[in-house]
């Protein structure tokens, strides 16, 4: 796979990620606000979303997806323990940004550990990842992983939001540190990194 697509969309920068699969279409991965940006992305690249996953359900991750499901007829994915969020301001968390505009969305599936979801040249692997959330999941594509919020450049997410577990994700964040290779991480917010200089350099895998 080339580089994703990053966008870090307004008003809170959560990074979504456009995947084209080679054959003109695409996945997106968290699209979390500000869906006519991703559309301008999608219409400028003549790419055309199959599929849209979802690391985790809170509102800064899902609140774009109903717009890019009804335009392009695209199916959202997610795990099953955070589906409760799609459609509840206070699970999903945002309550805590009266400024943000949650938008429910119905998912089409759901995700669990070891699924391998394969559309034109993409192949990604499902990685259960909870902490952040009790479904978090990680997305796995050749030498990438996309993380959501289970880790950023030199942090992790937090963990006091709805079905939040420290120790789940100390669990989920030593089995990242022990994922044999280096792989690139593309995180929900912030700066990209490598599983290499988080297992150097952050704290909370050190």
């Amino acid at each position: 796979m080339n580089n994703p697509v990053k966008l870090a969309l307004p008003p809170i920068e959560e990074n979504c990620y456009i995947l084209p699969d080679g054959e003109g279409e695409a996945i997106v991965i968290d699209p979390g606000s500000a869906p006519e940006i991703i559309e301008e992305e999608l219409e400028k690249r003549g790419l055309v979303p199959q599929r849209i996953l979802l690391t985790h359900g809170h509102f800064d991750h899902m609140s774009g997806a109903k717009y890019l499901k009804e335009k392009y007829g695209a199916k959202v994915y997610i795990h099953k323990n955070d589906e409760c969020m799609l459609s509840d301001m206070v699970k999903s968390g945002a309550m805590i940004a009266p400024f943000f505009e949650y938008v429910p969305v119905e998912c089409d599936g759901y995700l669990k550990e070891g699924d391998i979801i394969r559309q034109g040249r993409l192949e990604i692997i499902v990685m259960e990842t909870p902490g952040h959330s009790r479904g978090s999941v990680c997305f796995i594509e050749g030498d990438s992983i996309f993380t959501g919020d289970t880790i950023f450049r030199g942090s992790v997410g937090r963990t006091d939001l709805y079905m939040g577990d420290y120790k789940e994700l100390n669990r989920s964040l030593r089995r990242l540190a022990e994922t044999e290779g280096n792989y690139l991480l593309f995180c929900g917010h912030g700066e990209d990194s490598s599983l290499n200089n988080e297992r150097m350099s952050n704290p909370f895998l050190i």
